[in-house]
């Protein structure tokens, strides 16, 4: 968009605007019971993730530290992979179509986009 679109009041188009902003699940791990947050991440859709869930939520009043990154694929209808959320956002990053302070705008990346983001991941379960 040039100069005199923007002079001529045209906008250009806001790429947050059709993004998922996906809300945490919490479940407690079974060997300590501390609570854990997980996001999932789907193919063919933009998806807002947060840069800092843990001052976002908590569950019961407890501050939730561990953070993962569910990989699935609605295509193959399966759990690709788990990630550590930040290590994630790292790999995520240079990739976002957008970032700002709050949240990293993922691209709508392919099943094979995401198989590629879990094989880069030292954290992949």
């Amino acid at each position: 968009m040039g100069l005199f679109d923007r002079l001529r009041g045209k906008k250009e188009p806001d790429v947050w605007e059709d993004a998922a902003k996906m809300a945490p699940r919490f479940y407690r791990d079974k060997d300590d019971d501390h609570p854990m947050g997980m996001f999932l991440l789907h193919e063919d859709r933009k998806t807002m993730l947060p840069r800092h869930p843990q001052t976002m939520y908590q569950v019961s009043d407890e501050a939730v530290f561990d953070w993962r990154l569910l990989l699935v694929s609605n295509e193959a209808g399966d759990l690709l992979a788990t990630l550590d959320y930040f290590e994630a956002l790292d790999l995520i990053e240079p990739d976002a179509l957008a970032t700002d302070a709050s949240f990293v705008l993922t691209p709508p990346y392919t099943t094979a986009d995401l198989l590629d983001l879990a094989a880069r991941s030292y954290s992949a379960q």
